[in-house]
């Protein structure tokens, strides 16, 4: 009895201690404190059952298996505070490191080019798509970025520009987590297909004069790639 109400007190105890620590893996401490646990139950009953434990004399069958019992509870519990403390870390860790990814990431607006049918390497007359990476929910154990991809196909220049404009118009307007850093915005513009002289200039003086942010402008020479995939 007195080891039944001392396992149940020590539980309580840590219980309540949970309630402040750090992030804890309850998962893995449930897993862990069983394993240890049955494991501390079998090697006693098999020690007891050879010479390396005699039963005292005068100890019933039923208070071996109490004490028994108490001993892999105990055991167990320490296990799995000690495993939920460690893997509840590593799963803090790799979130914050998530969202240092997503923080990169979703400041970023990236412009590429629809290839021409007549010519693969050159860009069809006024159609591009903007890219835009989004964070997910950010109290999930592992936050993902959303892509989503705006196309436009527009009738002439003065129309595609306009369209682009307000694109980003809107991208500026929202709040980005790199936003409360200080971080400018950056808008990369994927060169292959080629659209063209003076396209990346003219995106460039869009992005740049937006009114709202400062924004960095990057041209690349090649065709579009994930900065997610990065």
């Amino acid at each position: 009895m007195k080891s039944v109400l001392f396992c149940s007190t020590l539980a309580f105890v840590i219980g309540a201690l949970l309630s402040d620590m750090p992030p804890f893996d309850w998962r893995a401490a449930l897993i862990v404190g069983a394993i240890v646990a049955v494991t501390v139950a079998v090697v006693i009953v098999v020690a007891v059952l050879t010479p390396f434990i005699a039963l005292q004399a005068g100890a019933t069958l039923l208070g071996t298996a109490v004490a028994i019992g108490s001993i892999a509870l105990v055991t167990g519990i320490v296990a799995a505070v000690a495993a939920g403390l460690y893997f509840g870390h590593q799963g803090d860790i790799k979130h914050q490191e998530q969202v240092q990814r997503i923080t990169g990431v979703t400041n970023q607006l990236d412009i590429y080019f629809h290839p021409s049918p007549d010519d693969p390497n050159r860009a069809a007359d006024f159609q591009c798509t903007l890219v835009i990476y989004e964070e997910g929910d950010l109290a999930s154990p592992m936050p993902e970025i959303t892509t989503k991809k705006l196309e436009i196909k527009a009738k002439d220049a003065t129309d595609f520009y306009d369209r682009v404009k307000e694109q980003m118009r809107v991208w500026f307007t929202r709040q980005v987590l790199a936003d409360s850093d200080g971080r400018p915005r950056r808008v990369t513009v994927y060169m292959r297909p080629y659209p063209g002289e003076g396209v990346f200039d003219r995106l460039r003086s869009l992005a740049e004069n937006n009114g709202m942010r400062k924004c960095v402008v990057t041209r690349v020479d090649g065709p579009w790639i994930s900065a997610v995939e990065e």
